[in-house]
């Protein structure tokens, strides 16, 4: 699918090659880069591709062969671009991979995404503070779930490292048990991230009696099909903002029904569906990265390297993508983690 550029652009071609499309948040995230580099005169080539490999590697064949001056690429498949890139890619265009890493290629010159690292810790910081287990050191054992993306992903690898760098002296000290086994990336990881495999983890546990304090998981989609086998077993999430306490706890005086016992829901993501359900009390926190963040981002770098300039990126910072260690910017995540937050973010 080809979006109409700017009217009269007098700068030089930029492409655009994004994998879904102008409907969804890929769509959303291209028309705020389309737009900002519309706005300063560049002539640019936004296409779609779903999910279909074959799809963009022709888009990415024929806009090499126009030679434009940058090509923002966020691959369907993150390995079979290199073949394209290394055979059509002239010297003169600047490659910028958005988002996910082009893997296995010399010609990726710069790479933007947010700090999944930094996101992991984040969240696995906000399930420790929502235990309590930072402030009163006689807390615990909790037992939890640990849940990561897809192992095939280099982000979901790094958040879920960047959650064990937090967690690690908790599971050492025996503050945090993981009944399941799963505590590492090869056990943890969830292929393509699905849902539905989440709450099916979640739920064998419960059947099995396993009375779980936390559930780290890493996406806002897991965490609301975890939400629901939570609520189908009677289970609340512990607010945003609150401190996990032992339950269920006695009637009170009025007769009223026991406090049904309450887990934390860790989450992340980059649409604001994390901080609805932070807002409606159906998840603890989630950490946000902001898409419309890194297309402003990414704008600024095309405008610096087509003037010539080297591009911002994050000082010493540089990702492995098999064959070259590619300069990268870092955006830092944003954790919500009380209703407070999800109001700010939402507006």
């Amino acid at each position: 699918m080809l979006a109409s550029c700017a009217p009269a652009p007098s700068g030089p071609p930029v492409a655009v090659l994004f994998p879904g499309d102008a409907e969804d948040a890929w769509g959303a995230s291209a028309a705020v880069l389309r737009d900002e580099l519309a706005d300063d005169g560049y002539a640019v080539e936004l296409r779609f591709a779903g999910d279909d490999i074959p799809l963009q590697l022709g888009q990415l064949r024929e806009v090499l062969a126009a030679e434009p001056a940058a090509v923002v690429l966020a691959p369907v498949d993150a390995t079979s671009i290199a073949a394209v890139l290394d055979e059509d890619a002239g010297e003169g265009v600047s490659i910028i991979a958005y988002d996910e890493l082009v893997l296995d290629s010399e010609r990726v010159d710069y790479y933007a995404t947010f700090d999944h690292r930094a996101a992991g810790g984040l969240q696995a910081r906000s399930l420790v503070d929502a235990l309590g287990l930072a402030d009163d050191p006689d807390a615990g054992p909790f037992p939890v779930e640990l849940l990561a993306g897809s192992g095939d992903d280099p982000g979901a690898r790094e958040a879920f490292a960047g959650a064990l760098e937090v967690l690690q002296p908790f599971l050492e000290g025996g503050r945090l048990t993981v009944p399941s086994g799963r505590v590492d990336l090869e056990q943890a990881a969830i292929l393509r991230g699905s849902p539905g495999t989440a709450a099916k983890r979640v739920a064998a546990l419960l059947e099995d009696g396993v009375e779980l304090a936390g559930v780290l998981s890493p996406s806002d989609a897991m965490s609301t099909a975890v939400a629901g086998v939570l609520a189908d077993a009677g289970l609340e999430v512990v607010e945003p903002g609150s401190r996990w306490t032992a339950a269920p706890l006695p009637p009170d005086e009025t007769g009223g029904p026991a406090v049904p016992s309450s887990v934390v829901l860790t989450g992340g993501g980059s649409t604001l569906e994390g901080a609805r359900s932070v807002r409606e009390g159906t998840q603890s926190a989630t950490v946000h990265e902001d898409p419309r963040e890194l297309a402003r981002a990414v704008a600024s770098m095309v405008r610096e390297v087509v003037e010539g300039e080297a591009p911002t990126v994050t000082q010493g910072a540089t990702t492995d993508n098999g064959i070259r260690d590619v300069p990268t910017l870092l955006l830092e995540p944003r954790l919500v983690a009380t209703v407070a937050d999800a109001a700010r973010l939402l507006g």
